[in-house]
This record gives structure tokens, C-alpha cells and sequence, in this order.
């Protein structure tokens, strides 16, 4: 009987970071998609050198925070890294947009 806690013990807590993963995916998204919007709107627009480099900011800006977001949803409390593939984040946020 004890087994069977101790697994729904660790099932509980895989539960909890698969939530939490979940949670951290639902912002980067949000945060990729914003990213995406800028460049969409650097692509349609005569854009400054200067309108260039605010926008190339604001996006580094976006990149640091998925990237931040990313590895600290990879982590548990203990410091172990999960498993868990992001390649369309690593790949998302590595682009260059401009």
C-alpha cells in the first residue's frame, strides 16, 4: 500500500510541473506572438534606422524573456532539468527577425 501512495505522491507532483510547463508555454506563446506581430508590422512599414533599432530591441527584449522563461519552467524546485523538447522555442527565439 505504501507504493501505491508513493506513486500517486509522484504522479502528483508530475502533474504539478506538467501544469506549470503548460502555464509557462500558454506566455512564451504569447510573448513569440508578439514578437512575430512586430516583425510583420517591420516587414509592411518604411521603417528609421533609428524605428529599426527600437524594434530590434523590443524584440531582443522578448527573445531574453522566453528564453528566461523557458529554462526556468525546465527546472524543478531540487534543480533537476526536465526532459521536456522546446525546439520551436530554441529555434523561435535564435532567429534573427530584422
Amino acid at each position: 500500500m505504501d507504493e501505491r501512495k508513493e506513486l500517486k505522491q509522484e504522479l502528483e507532483e508530475e502533474l504539478q510541473l506538467v501544469q506549470y510547463r503548460i502555464k509557462m508555454l500558454d506566455t512564451m506563446e504569447e510573448k513569440l506572438l508578439q514578437m512575430k506581430w512586430l516583425a510583420e508590422q517591420a516587414e509592411q512599414e518604411s521603417l528609421t534606422p533609428e524605428e529599426i533599432e527600437a524594434l530590434n530591441s523590443k524584440l531582443n527584449d522578448l527573445a531574453i524573456q522566453v528564453r528566461a522563461l523557458d529554462g526556468e519552467s525546465r527546472t524543478t524546485e531540487d534543480g533537476k532539468i526536465l526532459e521536456w523538447a522546446s525546439i520551436a522555442v530554441a529555434i523561435a527565439v535564435g532567429a534573427d527577425f530584422l
